[in-house]
């Protein structure tokens, strides 16, 4: 009886082998048509281009792209490419995405919170977590010793509550410092010494009760 007869078990299991050897040679080859195995380019360097120009290079290497950041820089030429992911140099497919992050035309703008009466602490971590990281801070005399007064620019111009502003808008923060005699303005104020000159100090100082002459006679029993 021969093992290889058309029915036989051992005929199966072959015939069901190279089938499967087939498909797997056949997914290796579709694979490597679909993916352009050795079909690659590299990253041309785009640093500096305009958007324009980076368009028309990608374009001719097959390459496609997405911006995903765009900074404001006041020394780099607005529009341009700042950097690209994978980097200059690199080998990618054709048809490869790269990510790029541009200079912005515009620096990015935030919105002033609600100040008022609140805490300075609390305002200025507000402030410089939203991005402002120019701020500054007077006394002045009015309102709860620490309290904010009001918010101003660097020239003097009142800013509400509202406004939005460049981040590197430079701000001064006005903060209530009526009674500072025992507790000082560094307990309230962050980074404050009382060396600085640009500070207004209010201090309050009890008034000595006047002495007058009654001869000698007392009157608290009235």
């Amino acid at each position: 009886m021969s093992l290889l007869k058309k029915d036989s078990l051992l005929t199966h299991v072959l015939l069901a082998v190279g089938a499967s050897v087939l498909l797997v040679v056949l997914l290796i080859y579709g694979l490597d048509i679909y993916t352009r195995h050795g079909d690659t380019v590299k990253v041309p360097d785009l640093r500096g281009k305009t958007l324009a120009e980076m368009q028309r290079i990608l374009d001719d290497a097959g390459l496609k792209y997405e911006i995903n950041d765009s900074t404001f820089s006041r020394t780099a030429i607005p529009g341009t490419v700042r950097e690209v992911i994978p980097a200059p140099g690199s080998e990618v497919k054709l048809g490869r995405i790269l990510f790029i992050a541009i200079n912005g035309f515009h620096q990015r703008r935030q919105t002033i919170p609600n100040y008022k009466d609140q805490s300075a602490r609390q305002i200025l971590a507000l402030l410089k977590g939203l991005g402002f990281e120019s701020v500054d801070q007077r006394v002045v005399p009015g309102g709860y010793v620490g309290s904010v007064v009001g918010l101003q620019t660097a020239d003097g111009k009142v800013v509400e509550a509202g406004t939005q502003l460049p981040i590197d808008t430079k701000l001064v923060l006005l903060v209530a410092g009526q009674v500072i005699d025992t507790l000082g303005l560094d307990r309230y104020i962050e980074g404050y010494s009382s060396s600085q000159g640009d500070s207004t100090v209010v201090r309050t100082t009890p008034a000595t009760p006047e002495k007058k002459d009654d001869g000698g006679i007392s009157n608290d029993w009235w």
